[in-house]
């Protein structure tokens, strides 16, 4: 009979990659040997071949050699002959080697990556030589990172949750004083990795670029990008940052002081300007009464013209009576149409005057 309390058996298994019907899965150097042995068998293949098309090679006819000669190549060599050189030794080699060699060793190269998740420079495609953008830089790392993801996922369930939960039956079985039978449920938690780390600080600079300095974001901006960071002083670093945020009394008490000071200013132009506003409308009446009194003037002198032509009798003065009135009508009536006219309870209504007497005499 199983002697524990779960009824469990304190052994966990973890597989790195799951496979159907088998119990151990697949294991990284598994999933990366047979690429390996390939890569290894084309790298040899090469150097083989390198060895051969390298390094020059004679064909010689060996009946025009002296006799006892030995068919060796150095420098500074004598090649005795029995006749034309040109004619009996000739250099040799076997060709060169296939340029398919090297390109499959790169793909196999890739294959022993991606099997084994071991990511450097050559990962990203185009990251080194500048011929990546950033699209598909995130691309690739984000196939990176969720490769990576299901690795940590399949090691939490299958090996990290099983026995810390195994652990604490252990303890509550066997030492229920210090650790008492309860129902625990435990979510591990973890951090980020390198690659991870770095494509968040990555894509947290692009942001930094399109937000401006005074916007409220940007203070979290930096302090998440300092978070992430391996710093010896990164908690100092946050701390400055968190401090410089805080609101400084006198620095608030100055800045009020300013924008009264600023407010004061522009109601002082307000004011400046209402009242040279007002003084150009004062100047504009007073251009305007001085013109209706240059008119009034003239048409008083034109009267006294009128009045000087006159002669003496009683129809003389009955004539000048008429123009007086005449006159005065047309002063008015020029003082109405420069002057607005002033609202009365009642109408004012002109006299009309009676048809003048025909003049004798003129």
């Amino acid at each position: 009979e199983n002697p524990y309390m779960m009824q469990d058996r304190p052994i966990v298994a973890f597989p790195w990659d799951i496979v159907p019907n088998r119990f151990w899965g697949r294991g990284v150097c598994e999933k990366g040997y047979n690429s390996q042995k390939a890569l290894d068998t084309e790298l040899r293949a090469r150097i083989d071949a390198l060895a051969l098309t390298i390094h020059p090679m004679m064909a010689v006819d060996a009946t025009r050699l002296p006799r006892g000669m030995k068919p060796e190549v150095r420098p500074g060599k004598m090649f005795l002959t029995n006749g034309n050189p040109s004619e009996i030794l000739q250099p040799f080699n076997f060709g060169n080697v296939g340029q398919v060699t090297f390109a499959q060793a790169g793909q196999l190269e890739r294959m022993v990556q991606q099997s084994t998740g071991a990511v450097d420079s050559t990962g990203v495609a185009g990251g080194v030589n500048g011929e990546g953008t950033a699209a598909g830089i995130s691309m690739s790392l984000g196939a990176i990172i969720k490769r990576h993801k299901r690795t940590l996922i399949n090691f939490q369930e299958l090996f990290l949750i099983p026995m810390v939960q195994k652990t604490a039956w252990r303890y509550m079985q066997y030492a229920p004083d210090l650790y008492p039978a309860q129902d625990f449920k435990f979510l591990p938690t973890s951090t980020l990795g390198i690659i991870a780390r770095e494509y968040e600080v990555t894509q947290l600079v692009q942001l930094l670029q399109t937000t401006g300095q005074d916007s409220p974001v940007y203070p979290m901006l930096i302090e998440a990008v300092i978070q992430n960071m391996n710093l010896s002083n990164r908690d100092e670093l946050i701390a400055q940052l968190q401090e410089s945020q805080k609101p400084n009394p006198e620095q608030e008490q100055r800045q009020q002081m300013a924008m009264q000071v600023e407010m004061a200013k522009e109601q002082a132009t307000a004011a400046a300007l209402n009242a040279q506003a007002a003084e150009a409308n004062a100047r504009a009446e007073k251009y305007r009464m001085e013109a209706s009194l240059e008119q009034y003037d003239k048409e008083t002198s034109r009267i006294k013209a009128v009045a000087t032509n006159i002669k003496e009798g009683d129809a003389d003065d009955k004539e000048f009576e008429r123009r007086y009135r005449v006159a005065e009508l047309m002063i008015k009536e020029n003082a109405s149409k420069t002057k607005p006219p002033v609202p009365t309870e009642q109408p004012v209504v002109a006299e009309q005057l009676p048809p003048p007497p025909p003049m004798q005499g003129m």
